[in-house]
């Protein structure tokens, strides 16, 4: 008979759903809520070196640099969003109802690294509130905005804004804490 792997699934430690995205200048900053988004995915990609000297037995093996990649999605957004995420990439102006995103022609050549935060809030099997938070302490939009107008009579007719940030070691904070966290309740 076979063994299946999800016999010993604990549901307090599954993460299911969207997320809240939060920016700031820095981790040590305030965060402000850019709105409703989907984590799509989060890899940690660490670059290795090798080295060997002369007739050296073993070569050395080490770490040369890390980064971490994030795409995501926003469901919820306006121009002041887009222009608080990209770090001085665009520009944001609201007169009256109307709000206008303003783009292009190099009016910055800086972009600034910000701090983001995804945190997933959900209840678990005995009702409590629960939360994964990932925060990414230092990164840039590579991707984004993103996006395609859908049909209004699509199944699922919400358009969504797509990113990608890569992450960066942040030297100002502790050795060995510089790229992001991820803090799970387990209850």
């Amino acid at each position: 008979m076979p063994i299946y792997q999800n016999s010993t699934v604990a549901s307090d430690k599954l993460v299911l759903g969207n997320c809240t995205v939060e920016v700031a200048a820095s981790v040590a900053a305030t965060f402000i809520n850019v709105g409703a988004g989907i984590l799509n995915s989060f890899n940690h990609v660490p670059e290795m070196y090798d080295t060997q000297a002369g007739n050296a037995p073993d070569p050395i093996t080490g770490l040369a640099s890390e980064t971490v990649t994030v795409d995501f999605e926003m469901i919820e957004y306006d121009s002041s969003v887009l222009a608080v995420m990209h770090g001085g990439l665009f520009t944001s102006t609201t007169t009256s109802s109307v709000s206008t995103i303003h783009a292009g022609g190099l009016a910055s050549t800086l972009i600034l690294s910000r701090a983001w935060r995804f945190t997933n809030t959900r209840r678990n099997a005995a009702g409590s509130t629960v939360q994964t938070i990932l925060t990414v302490y230092k990164a840039t939009l590579d991707a984004g905005p993103g996006f395609a107008f859908k049909s209004d009579n699509d199944t699922d007719p919400i358009m969504v804004m797509a990113a990608t940030l890569t992450a960066e070691i942040d030297g100002t904070l502790t050795a060995g804490q510089q790229l992001y966290n991820i803090k799970h309740d387990e209850s």
